[in-house]
């Protein structure tokens, strides 16, 4: 029992790196039993099809996406908005420069297999959702110490995501290098027009 889990987790690592590097249309079942080392019927026993593979791949992407924001949340300290809110954006950079999820995120945002996109665009608004949960603390820690310009929640929260996603678009371009310079210089900006410049 197992092994056959470890080998179902293993099918869906593997699919998860090619979906990624290639797409979905052009990752085939004997492509994901090759690199995983066994026969495409084996890989009968666990999925039905590429599509389901391909759905559960989704699922844990976002639970590892959603787990990485929640246990960052988890270890914010009260009162330090300042540096929770660039913990946050630390955190989004890190992941998307790293790792293999945000390869495959970025190609089924850009480019959603058709009879995919409506599931994507949920499990887009779930992440989003875990977002605007942690923002929104941010927020009315920094509202409490009187720190913040006048900006509502709604705006605030709406900024951080419309930062981020213009973000997610810059790293689809630019060397590793280049990306870093241009995040610590919207940084600076960004915090100007979000921060009055009292306390931490």
């Amino acid at each position: 029992m197992r092994m056959k889990q470890d080998n179902k987790n293993r099918i869906k690592k593997t699919a998860l790196r090619l979906f990624g590097q290639k797409g979905y249309e052009d990752t085939s079942l004997h492509a994901i039993a090759s690199s995983v080392g066994i026969k495409k019927p084996s890989i009968y026993n666990h999925f039905a099809n590429k599509e389901d593979i391909f759905s559960a791949v989704l699922d844990d992407l976002l639970f590892t996406e959603t787990t990485a924001y929640h246990q960052l949340h988890q270890e914010m300290k009260q009162g330090l908005p300042k540096a929770n809110l660039k913990q946050l954006f630390d955190l989004y950079c890190s992941r998307l420069m790293t790792t293999e999820e945000a390869l495959l995120w970025k190609r089924v945002t850009f480019f959603p297999p058709p009879q995919f996109k409506k599931i994507i665009e949920e499990k887009f608004f779930q992440f989003e959702d875990t977002i605007t949960c942690i923002l929104s603390a941010i927020y009315e820690d920094a509202l409490e110490l009187n720190i913040l310009q006048e900006v509502d929640k709604k705006d605030f929260v709406a900024s951080f995501l419309c930062l981020v996603d213009g973000i997610f678009l810059e790293h689809h371009y630019y060397s590793e290098d280049i990306f870093q310079q241009r995040m610590n210089a919207v940084w600076r900006v960004y915090t100007l027009g979000i921060f009055n410049g009292k306390g931490e």
